[in-house]
């Protein structure tokens, strides 16, 4: 295999996941109603099926580079009008920018014959790495001309190489069925994490524990520690089992956070990040092969978005409104219940999914 293309396929996916947690650190940052921010947020949220739906169909027509490199013009865009504090439109064309992650996953998963798993994992190694550098925006939005330049550096490298080769695993599943199952594997993933890297902070704030970014920090480097060899070990004994595990974990985590906010305890706050980011990188880890080898070549990098983005937007986006919406309106009390209630059920539709 070309080395470029993990170096192009993990740099191109940090810097969108760079961008994207980006914007859902601003929206804490910025003045105004809790609500209204992530509505801000949300919005970034609402174009990634839009994007996963165009740059699907480009990348499974046309090819997977001619996609990734519209991938890499908006989101130089999209970042630019961040630095230029232009907020109206930017969180939208970097959802749109996301929404053509498929194409980078597909394309390094179709450019190896074995242990998908763990090459794949790579793609998902940038989302740690992309919330690790996100957290320099809290400092200065000029930040994001790191990824800015990036995507147009990345550009320039992927016009050359290969067109990977569309392998066949034999499941090859397409249509509407086949894609709710995508949305449904990838549900309970989404909804927690969402849950810890956007919504945990301002509620632990509300609760009385003052414990900044921290958490987000140790997260992140537990993930860029675990998420490797988590896929390596997906291979080994089989992708549903590591991801079924990871979404009891990640449940777990949420009671524990309840529980750590209820006794204002920094130990416990910070056990409840090590939890999830144990069970969130064996429910992500696998996830990119495993549905890259669910679907029809012809219809996979539309597939595999489509699935990837739609979950996010009803289970992450959803998971970030409602308990914005229930700190806001019901107040902390009704919060302690409304959380795990909320995992609970994109959990449940993720272990009967899978």
């Amino acid at each position: 295999m070309d080395w470029r293309i993990p170096f192009v396929t993990f740099m191109g996916t940090t810097t969108l996941w760079f961008s994207f947690f980006s914007i859902g650190i601003l929206s804490i940052y910025l003045k105004g109603p809790l609500v209204l921010n992530s509505l801000f947020y949300v919005s970034a949220f609402s174009a990634r099926p839009l994007g996963a739906l165009f740059f699907g169909r480009l990348g499974d027509l046309l090819g997977r580079k001619v996609s990734i490199n519209l991938v890499f013009f908006l989101l130089f865009l999209g970042d630019l009008l961040v630095v230029l504090r232009i907020y109206v439109v930017s969180p939208f064309l970097i959802g749109l920018a996301l929404g053509g992650w498929s194409s980078f996953s597909v394309f390094l998963a179709e450019s190896v014959d074995q242990m998908r798993g763990s090459w794949t994992s790579l793609v998902q190694l940038s989302v740690p790495a992309g919330l690790l550098l996100s957290l320099g925006v809290a400092i200065t939005p000029l930040t994001l001309l790191f990824p800015s330049l990036m995507s147009a550096l990345l550009s320039i490298i992927s016009i050359s190489l290969p067109e990977p080769t569309r392998f066949r695993t034999g499941l090859e599943r397409h249509g509407v069925k086949a894609l709710l199952k995508g949305v449904g594997i990838k549900a309970g993933e989404s909804s927690n994490f969402y849950l810890f890297t956007s919504f945990s902070i301002p509620f632990l704030l509300k609760a009385g524990l003052r414990v900044g970014l921290f958490p987000i920090l140790v997260l992140s480097v537990e993930e860029l520690i675990l998420m490797i060899p988590i896929g390596v070990l997906s291979d080994l004994v089989g992708k549903s089992k590591v991801m079924r595990g990871g979404t009891i974990l990640m449940f777990s985590s949420v009671l524990v956070l309840i529980v750590s906010a209820l006794l204002k305890d920094f130990a416990l706050t910070m056990l409840s990040f090590l939890v999830f980011g144990l069970g969130d990188t064996l429910s992500y880890a696998p996830q990119a092969a495993y549905l890259a080898e669910l679907y029809k070549p012809e219809h996979r990098v539309t597939m595999v978005g489509l699935a990837y983005q739609i979950s996010a937007l009803l289970s992450g986006g959803m998971t970030v409104l409602l308990t914005s919406l229930s700190l806001s309106l019901l107040g902390e009390r009704m919060t302690f219940i409304a959380l795990p209630l909320i995992s609970l059920v994109f959990s449940m539709i993720s272990m009967l999914s899978i």
